[in-house]
């Protein structure tokens, strides 16, 4: 209370309250805000952490859990998005409305229903080469390694590989554009599980015409169609409307034959009659056609987008018909849209924790290191301070002005001369550098003694005429009466000990030696801002539980030392 009861009914001193409350509501406020923004993005399935401040939008909006939805599909890249559009204008991260045009939708079913795709044609989604990434099928693909495999080294016998766990592999690098697709036993293992365990609904068709539209020519001719116009001569309307034929067009034939020779995946080309004939004549091999050694006008592109334009010309006389990705995709969305919210509600949360349970030994190695610091703190400490209390030496006061003016320096400082010292003992990498350097603590020793000083002498003299030795009075006695205070330096060990990290880094660099701080550091390093939020929620879990459920330890510990 600041005034008395008759001042604090005049207006000007319930104003001045309402200013205190006002400020101290604040205060509050900016304090539980980054909390949660850091939550609502942790469950944003965008590995760039984008999306609504305060609250996961995707939860209660369908057009934002589309636009979620495909940006995990597309992994992330306006380029693909693109691709399956064919145009240069969209966005992946502010997408069109889903497309509706049942006809094409119709006709692709029938030409799939008599075409099978090949899988090297496809693009499996959800899906990215990072291993930082918690994407569904990069998850997916690691659990049906080693359900195949049992043990990684037998992965790595089987594939060729050097991983040091499943949870650090990734899907390969398959893509529309490049050198020729090498086949090496990882990616024959990842094109079987597309093919056996991912649905069409979660793939999309490398779409050659598609990626030329709106990808290609915008980077060669420039942005604007008028520029592609002006070149050639034509009046299209936009990108999306410039037509990609199986062979070189009349028009355009040059900025063709430089993407089919010079940037599509040599796997998607082939050749024609004439061309097929002219190697024959020639004697030419096929590494020559690899190497582009045919002319030009002698290629054939025979990727999906191609062969489905071209039977849709045959059979039903439909001209520049295209993939209808758009539809595909709002179909497959409407059939799935509560599972991908499930996926992407928890996705971030279950990466963090198979990587502090499943990959290394980060989640052994903090128990042991919380187990051993607890239990010396509370031995080491109290004999100190119990022989400090019960033995009046003459020195006590300067011995205790030695322990205090080791507070004054923080850790930091004596950081080099303690890992010096620990390297001369090798004792790197081990729980005894963990340990031994926060083992006895000065202040802790001090505070101690003086709560050991508050315990009445007869106590112990009662229990000497019992017959009981020093280490029965030590126990029975001292640490009995002590357990409050005892209590919170068991808190203050836990904390120091679990939130551990540059120490934890300095003195046992080993992956192997890594405690939960130092391994989630390291995963926050390459991992994306949301991974990065779950990651701060998950390891604060534990110490906020530590303090719900010891509350009532924590203020014994604090009121019965003033108290006594």
């Amino acid at each position: 209370m600041i005034f008395s009861p008759i001042t604090e009914r005049s207006l000007r001193v319930r104003l001045l309250y309402l200013c205190i409350y006002a400020l101290l509501s604040l205060g509050a406020l900016s304090m539980v805000l980054p909390f949660v923004i850091m939550a609502s993005g942790s469950l944003e399935p965008d590995n760039r952490g984008r999306g609504s401040a305060f609250f996961p939008a995707y939860l209660v909006n369908e057009s934002a859990l589309w636009s979620r939805y495909l940006q995990a599909k597309y992994k992330g890249r306006n380029e693909l998005f693109r691709m399956s559009r064919g145009d240069a204008n969209v966005d992946l991260y502010n997408p069109p409305p889903a497309g509706k045009d049942e006809r094409r939708v119709k006709l692709w079913r029938e030409f799939t229903a008599s075409h099978p795709i090949p899988e090297l044609q496809l693009a499996t989604g959800f899906s990215d080469v990072r291993a930082s990434s918690p994407y569904y099928n990069n998850r997916a693909f690691q659990q049906h390694l080693q359900e195949k495999y049992g043990i990684v080294e037998a992965l790595n016998t089987a594939l060729g590989t050097t991983y040091k766990r499943f949870q650090n592999v990734v899907p390969p690098n398959i893509t529309l554009t490049g050198a020729g697709l090498r086949m090496t036993p990882l990616i024959e293992s990842f094109i079987a599980f597309s093919a056996s365990e991912v649905p069409m609904s979660r793939k999309f068709p490398w779409d050659a015409g598609g990626f030329y539209r709106a990808v290609f020519l915008p980077r060669v001719v420039g942005r604007e169609i008028g520029d592609y116009n002006a070149r050639y001569g034509t009046s299209f309307r936009g990108y999306a409307e410039v037509p990609f034929p199986a062979v070189a067009p009349e028009v355009g034939a040059d900025v063709w034959t430089m993407f089919v020779t010079k940037l599509l995946r040599p796997n998607f080309v082939g050749l024609t009659e004439a061309g097929r004939a002219h190697f024959v004549q020639a004697g030419l091999s096929h590494r020559d056609f690899i190497a582009f050694a045919a002319r030009p006008g002698d290629l054939r592109v025979e990727t999906l987008d191609c062969r489905f334009a071209a039977w849709a010309m045959e059979r039903h006389g439909v001209e520049g018909a295209r993939i209808p990705q758009p539809e595909l995709d709002a179909l497959a969305f409407q059939s799935e849209k509560g599972f991908w919210k499930r996926v992407f509600f928890l996705q971030n949360y279950q990466y963090v924790l198979e990587a502090i349970l499943l990959q290394g030994r980060a989640f052994g190695n903090t128990a042991i290191l919380v187990l051993l610091m607890v239990g010396g703190t509370l031995l080491v400490n109290p004999l100190a301070a119990y022989a400090l209390s019960r033995y009046k030496m003459p020195q006590t006061y300067m011995i205790l002005l030695f322990f205090m003016a080791t507070v004054a320096f923080p850790g930091e400082v004596t950081m080099i001369p303690v890992f010096l010292q620990l390297k001369e003992f090798n004792l790197l990498n081990t729980f005894g550098a963990l340990v031994l350097p926060g083992l006895a603590n000065g202040f802790s020793i001090f505070l101690l003694k003086g709560f050991f000083d508050s315990i009445p002498r007869e106590m112990y003299e009662a229990a000497e005429i019992d017959g009981a030795g020093e280490w029965t009075m030590f126990w029975m006695v001292t640490m009995n009466l002590s357990k409050p205070i005892l209590a919170v330096k068991a808190l203050a060990a836990f904390v120091s000990a679990y939130g551990a990290f540059f120490y934890a880094l300095v003195l046992a660099p080993d992956p192997g030696m890594w405690t939960i701080m130092v391994y989630v550091y390291q995963l926050q390093q390459s991992a994306g801002t949301s991974v990065v939020y779950a990651s701060l929620i998950l390891t604060a879990i534990p110490m906020l539980l530590v303090f719900i459920f010891c509350q009532n330890i924590i203020l014994r510990g604090i009121v019965v030392p003033s108290e006594k």
